[in-house]
């Protein structure tokens, strides 16, 4: 299946073959996504109406398939969380969500992602994201909830050029 990215300067891109037609739109449901995340095993307990990243998803009949956190700081961005529900597995939506979140990003001045991880290292790496240590992450990215207390020392640290050079 060739897939197509139509942009994402409103926040809704729709990305299909033309048989197959998916919609990533802005989330805004904070229960859905809590839900999601807490399904896959990612933490929640930071997010919040106060401290709301920037959530990206796939929905259909008002159920959230996928999601994807972003949070953006000037020149890096940090890939909060990426969950797809067990039923919508294997169809490519974490892929989708990803290219997406690199393109909004990249669209807003973002240069470099970062992410951390204890499970998806490798899918993460097969996207063209590598390990840094922890140490040469920018300070807007390690001051950040999930990299100061949320995700263990074990973590993984990815981080991918997105400008595309």
């Amino acid at each position: 299946m060739t897939l197509k990215h139509s942009g994402t300067q409103s926040g809704l891109a729709f990305v299909g073959n033309g048989a197959f037609e998916m919609h990533i739109e802005s989330i805004a449901e904070l229960e859905q996504i809590v839900l999601l995340l807490s399904e896959s095993g990612l933490p929640v307990s930071d997010i919040s109406q106060a401290h709301c990243p920037l959530f990206f998803g796939i929905q259909s009949d008002f159920c959230l398939n996928a999601v994807i956190g972003l949070e953006l700081f000037g020149s890096v961005g940090l890939i909060r969380s990426l969950a797809v529900s067990k039923a919508c597995r294997g169809q490519r939506f974490g892929h989708q969500l990803v290219d997406f979140a690199e393109h909004y990003a990249a669209e807003r001045g973002v240069e470099t992602l970062f992410l951390l991880t204890t499970t998806a290292a490798v899918f993460f790496q097969q996207l063209g994201y590598e390990q840094v240590a922890r140490s040469d992450v920018p300070q807007d990215i390690s001051t950040t909830s999930q990299f100061s207390s949320l995700c263990p020392a074990s973590s993984v640290v990815l981080s991918k050029s997105i400008t595309g050079g």
